[in-house]
């Protein structure tokens, strides 16, 4: 089975965050002079605690930020709230078909709890597409004033400067796409005929699950395939701290 690993100095504290304080039962644990470390069972995911001060060559340990996320599905978003022994925000409704709520480790790495609210979940459609750089012609195309417009009134989004490009990884993902790709989508119509001028079509989705944003395909002649670019009201880099080469999984929902 495979597994999620965290190092911390905090040892102590984050074994019992998940264990005493989140219930997740251990399934494996040792403790030798060189090594000290456990997992924990999250409903299937495996999610191993490591002693970093243990370690014979011990990590230099970065602030995790939202680098590291770790989500837990759920069947029942209110009992699992009222089951972990921490205070928790309360539940929120998502528009791509989720309840969650969020809480931090004690290395303040976030853990999402979960539930697919039952209509959305059977529709569910995702993308795996890796992090590439683009040729900056989206910060031209998402400021334009006629653009920027629709994509406020038409997708409730402001966006940021510039688009995300992602090139589509692996069969799945691009059949998902191409299916994505035969629908109308939202239209954001171009009302010049200047050579930098183009129409679009796009998709509502959301970005790994924490951030909202929307697929913009450009209408023009040569357009790649396999290449998805990505609209969203903050710098979806810094947010997600995501930089070329990463993996971001899109969601996409009904407009």
């Amino acid at each position: 089975m495979s597994y999620i690993a965290l190092a911390t100095d905090r040892y102590d504290e984050v074994v019992e965050f998940y264990g005493q304080q989140l219930g997740f039962p251990i399934v494996d644990e040792w403790d030798r002079p060189t090594a000290r470390g456990l997992r924990f069972d999250l409903g299937g995911m495996r999610l191993e605690i490591l002693d970093n001060q243990r370690e014979k060559s011990p990590l230099k340990l970065g602030a995790p930020a939202d680098r590291v996320h770790l989500v837990v599905e759920v069947d029942d978003i209110e009992k699992a709230r009222d089951g972990i022994g921490i205070e928790a925000p309360l539940p929120q409704s998502t528009s791509w078909g989720a309840c969650l709520f969020q809480v931090r480790d004690p290395d303040g790495v976030p853990v999402t709890f979960l539930q697919w609210t039952a209509a959305q979940s059977q529709s569910r459609k995702q993308i795996r597409g890796l992090l590439t750089s683009g040729a900056s012609k989206g910060q031209y195309f998402t400021q334009i004033d006629w653009a920027r417009r629709q994509f406020i009134e038409k997708l409730g989004i402001d966006p940021s400067p510039g688009t995300v490009n992602l090139t589509v990884d692996g069969p799945e993902s691009m059949s998902v796409w191409d299916e994505i790709k035969s629908t109308p989508g939202v239209r954001i119509d171009n009302p010049n005929n200047g050579p930098n001028d183009c129409g679009a079509r796009c998709y509502p989705v959301s970005i790994d699950g924490r951030l909202e944003a929307a697929i913009v395909l450009p209408e023009v002649a040569g357009y790649l395939t396999n290449r998805i670019e990505l609209i969203a009201p903050v710098r979806v880099r810094d947010a997600l701290g995501v930089s070329d080469g990463d993996s971001l999984f899109l969601e996409v929902r009904s407009a």
